[in-house]
């Protein structure tokens, strides 16, 4: 803890001296030694206005870290010493982020060591399977990590997927990293005998993992799933420990703060509207209380495994991927997602899922597995869905299922969200 406040002291100093934006917005309140809680709330698309002057390096400005982004060169580095990175699948709202060389060799340690309290190193046969695009972070720290484990191929999850079944048919990993969504894929491949593997560990990140997903892996491979916790603008986060009750957070890097709409802070143990983080690694792009909307709940006691960093108890997903639908007898319902999507997880026949924000209901996407009556799969998604809403009294004016041969992927990332916006309609 002390170790944390000195470097929170520290890294504030630094912005404030060295950052424009953060001189004027939070100078004053430094000068009279106010607490952190009493700051301003960094958003994304305030970052995203105010980045010119919010980084330190006078020669950096969003232009700049943006073109070297879409050009040719954008996996290398800018200057010939920041790491860039692009986000915004997930939430649609897009953004860019710069690591210096001291904060970039942190987000490298940081996931080094998370893997290495679930038995991961330089020995283990370890299969990323994440983002194809040098824009996105797990591309720039997988291939770090490639650097210092037993080579393996690189695959990604826009790859056909034959081709990465056969791959790891021949890898035969023990460990494979790669988002929820994917587990399901591949756990659908295993149970047709098409994927002959047999991993330990799965490792997932980016997407929210829910319950039903450690359960598909347990069933398939008697595997384990161990969570990481990855926000673009900020690193490495967190990530479980072998327990898998809740991720143990990288506190001599980053400040953590649960709060509600209001930003006031909630108790250990309650769900807050969001999670505010404050970077201490980062001196080319500090982060001051910077928002990230992941409905969380922090943990009310300690984790058996004795780590010293407190965790998070549960992540429910994305204020984006609530849902506001009729409610029975009058009114609306706010549905959070992954309140439907726990009965589609398992269910035999779907490969692929997302739901759809209708103006008076809600449609739900699914892709089917080759060979399945989708007729049929239809009908069971339709009725679980229904029975889901009813539990949480949403009664939509319209439900519809529909089946498309495949979800897309959105973003650097090459995330699959699991709620899309509605198509615009043709006039």
């Amino acid at each position: 803890m002390a170790f944390q406040q000195g470097a929170l002291q520290a890294a504030l100093r630094h912005a404030v001296s060295s950052s424009a934006f953060y001189c004027e917005t939070i100078g004053d309140l430094m000068a009279r030694d106010a607490p952190l809680d009493a700051f301003p709330v960094l958003t994304k698309r305030a970052l995203m206005e105010n980045f010119d002057r919010i980084v330190t390096d006078r020669r950096l400005n969003r232009h700049l870290v943006e073109g070297h982004l879409s050009g040719e060169g954008a996996g290398s580095l800018l200057l010939g010493e920041y790491r860039t990175v692009a986000t915004g699948g997930t939430t649609g709202e897009r953004g860019v982020a710069v690591y210096d060389r001291a904060a970039w060799l942190a987000a490298i340690a940081n996931m080094a060591r998370f893997q290495a309290i679930v038995g991961i190193d330089e020995t283990t046969r370890s299969i990323a399977i994440f983002a194809s695009s040098p824009l996105h972070i797990s591309y720039h720290v997988g291939a770090e990590l490639r650097q210092i484990r037993q080579p393996a191929p690189p695959f990604n999850v826009l790859m056909p997927l034959e081709e990465i079944v056969e791959g790891l048919n021949l890898s035969q990993p023990e460990v494979i990293s790669t988002y929820p969504s994917f587990v399901r894929v591949l756990a659908g491949e295993q149970k047709e005998g098409r994927l002959r593997i047999k991993p330990r560990l799965f490792r997932t990140s980016a997407e929210t993992l829910t319950e039903a997903v450690r359960e598909l892996a347990a069933e398939t491979w008697q595997a384990a799933i161990a969570d990481s916790y990855v926000c673009t603008e900020a690193g490495p986060m967190g990530h479980e420990c072998i327990f898998g009750d809740g991720l143990h957070l990288a506190e001599d890097s980053f400040f953590f703060e649960v709060v509600d709409e209001n930003d006031r802070p909630v108790p250990d143990g309650v769900e807050g509207a969001k999670l505010l983080v404050t970077t201490l690694t980062n001196r080319v792009l500090p982060l001051v209380r910077y928002e990230v909307s992941d409905i969380v709940a922090m943990a009310t006691e300690p984790c058996p495994c004795g780590l010293p960093f407190w965790r998070i108890g549960s992540i429910a997903g994305r204020r984006e991927e609530t849902l506001v639908l009729p409610q029975q007898g009058g009114g609306t319902v706010r549905v959070h997602a992954h309140r439907l999507r726990s009965p589609l997880t398992g269910m035999a026949g779907v490969r692929q899922f997302q739901f759809v924000q209708l103006p008076d209901g809600l449609e739900v996407v699914i892709a089917v597995f080759e060979g399945v009556d989708a007729g049929a799969v239809t009908v069971d998604v339709e009725e679980a869905v229904r029975a889901a809403l009813d539990g949480v009294g949403a009664e939509p004016a319209e439900l519809r299922v529909r089946v498309v041969d495949e979800i897309e992927r959105s973003g650097a990332g090459a995330k699959q969200k699991l709620v899309a916006a509605a198509p615009a309609r043709q006039p």
